[in-house]
């Protein structure tokens, strides 16, 4: 078990602290900027600025593939440099898969989280933070409230959870096809596929992919309606991350 965190450390200094972190967490603060750029006459205050900013136009690239760059198809490039024998060998297989999914995770995570976060800082030089509700979505009773900061905090960590699936899902198919355009490429395709797939099913709406990546769906609280994008998000990682150690594993075995 020390050896696992010890590799986990290792990985995490190489995904967060690392120029790829940086560069992905400030294109997903450019893209805000020049969809935002259109708005910024009608805009009154940060927290609506952000919300337009992160929407559906630019979704894919702020969730689905600048948070991938980070770590997520290291698995990939590793194999395609015949470098995964080097770590595998001195940290066992388990540990190596099972690290690359929790650190592709959070790495995805912060990805996001951080370049919206710069955004938020930017345009605070220029406009207020809150002066007015103009959001309908499940975490607008925190703006009633006059808790725009706490608003803030949900709505970031909902989007960037996106972020996870995407990164999951990246290892995952990267296990099965180890290259890394087709690890970026991948989670996009899949989620297009799933998204066409469950609009057509008779399931509650907060299990369709549309929902899980792009929408704020609320059953009554900001906290119930976090848990349960945290819950349905954790449940496809685990299920992905699973495979994605199980796949390596038979492909360690296998060649």
């Amino acid at each position: 078990m020390k050896l696992f965190f010890s590799l986990l450390a290792v990985n995490v200094r190489r995904a967060v602290f690392s120029p790829r972190f940086l560069l992905s967490a400030c294109g997903v603060t450019l893209v805000m900027f020049l969809t935002g750029l259109g708005l910024l006459s009608n805009a009154h205050d940060v927290i609506y600025l952000c919300g337009l900013s992160s929407g559906s136009e630019n979704l894919m690239l702020i969730v689905g593939i600048l948070p991938l760059f980070p770590f997520a198809t290291t698995f990939a490039t590793e194999w395609e440099e015949r470098a995964t024998a080097f770590w595998m060998i001195r940290t066992g297989i388990w540990n190596y898969a099972v690290s690359k999914v929790l650190v592709s995770a959070l790495s995805g995570f912060l990805t996001t989280a951080v370049g919206i976060i710069l955004f938020v800082l930017i345009a605070l030089t220029r406009f207020p933070l809150f002066t007015k509700v103009s959001t309908g979505d499940a975490y607008s009773v925190l703006l009633d409230a006059g808790k725009p900061v706490q608003y803030l905090c949900y709505y970031i960590a909902h989007i960037s959870l996106s972020s996870v699936l995407f990164a999951v899902a990246a290892v995952w198919i990267s296990t099965y096809i180890p290259n890394k355009y087709a690890a970026v490429a991948g989670p996009l395709v899949l989620y297009f596929v799933a998204h066409r797939f469950t609009a057509t099913l008779n399931i509650p709406q907060y299990l369709k992919v549309g929902t899980i990546v792009g929408w704020v769906y609320g059953i009554g609280t900001p906290q119930k309606t976090l848990l349960l994008k945290l819950g349905v998000v954790a449940v496809l990682c685990l299920l992905m991350g699973y495979g994605a150690v199980r796949r390596i594993r038979r492909r360690v075995f296998r060649d």
